[in-house]
């Protein structure tokens, strides 16, 4: 079974999940730029403010897209979003639930979680993530992103 551990924990930290995560700053802007230009942009901060912005719809390209299709192969994930920032310390949804469970992929510099489960064990623990490791988080679980430089993660539900 798919996150067998996560499924019964609320959370499953995996590290190292996704082999030949290499996004540059670059890589990121053309996802960005890709995304404003077919207005595929769910949020786009202005620099004073948050300068951080989201995608919820349309297409990826270039190694966003290789990503992406990769997952998606190996989940059977409808939905992929993006959430990106472009400054330290960034905005983010604070600490939230979802009604649906969610693969956190990094893709471009580091991000933590703070999880918190009210099944099995009733865990409450952070991680980091690098690129290429991935944090399962099982609907309902409380988590808590925490933004601490520039960054770009992928998130997936089913």
């Amino acid at each position: 079974m798919l996150f067998e551990k996560g499924q019964q924990q609320g959370f499953e930290f995996l590290p190292n999940w996704l082999e030949g995560v290499d996004h540059t700053a670059l890589d990121v802007v053309e996802q960005y730029q890709h995304a404003k230009e077919h207005k595929y942009l769910s949020k786009d901060d202005a620099a004073n403010y948050n300068n951080r912005w989201l995608q919820f719809k349309g297409t990826f390209v270039g190694k966003t897209k290789i990503l992406v299709d990769r997952v998606r192969q190996s989940i059977d994930a409808k939905d992929a979003h993006i959430y990106a920032s472009f400054q330290k310390n960034g905005h983010h949804y604070g600490r939230h639930n979802d009604a649906m469970s969610v693969l956190i992929v990094q893709v471009w510099n580091s991000i933590a979680y703070c999880v918190e489960s009210e099944i099995g064990e009733k865990k409450h623990t952070s991680y980091v993530l690098n690129p290429g490791d991935a944090i399962y988080i099982h609907k309902g679980t409380w988590h808590t992103p925490v933004i601490s430089e520039e960054r770009m993660t992928l998130s997936f539900s089913w």
